[in-house]
């Protein structure tokens, strides 16, 4: 396991799983006499991604490699991009981290507000972890680029 593309695999093989178990335990539900279209459309999207890693583990069996398409690929190609960033255009690296937060605090605001709709802020939620995460990514990689 100390090749990246086999601990990539790896992991693209449990979120498979992980998925699947979902899946399997999740179907029944859709069933019920009232629809829940936000189970249903999360229900989608994890079928999609299942998918994904199926294509993705077939792909690197067959050729060795990856066609990039999974989440946990596109994210790594994301961490390069804003590595070379930081080494490359500090200051452009900076202004999207600022975005970031400016982000951030735009969606907490939006969570904190009684004026805004209940479908809204789950929406606005979602922005902020996704926002969040990427802002911890951005630390992340300032520290490792400060700590060498």
């Amino acid at each position: 396991m100390d090749s990246p593309l086999v601990r990539t695999a790896d992991a693209i093989f449990t979120d498979s799983v992980n998925l699947g178990r979902w899946l399997r335990e999740t179907e029944p539900r859709l069933y019920e006499r009232e629809i829940d279209t936000a189970l249903a459309a999360e229900f989608v999207e994890k079928s999609i991604r299942m998918e994904l890693c199926h294509e993705e583990l077939r792909t690197f069996s067959e050729t060795g490699s990856f066609k990039g398409r999974h989440p946990f690929i596109t994210q790594r190609s994301e961490r390069e991009r804003v590595t070379a960033l930081l080494k490359e255009d500090p200051v452009e690296f900076t202004r999207e981290m600022h975005r970031i937060e400016m982000n951030i605090s735009r969606y907490s605001s939006h969570l904190n507000s009684q004026k805004i709709a209940p479908e809204k802020k789950k929406l606005a939620a979602a922005n902020l972890d996704k926002f969040k995460a990427t802002l911890a990514m951005y630390e992340e990689i300032l520290k490792d680029v400060i700590n060498g």
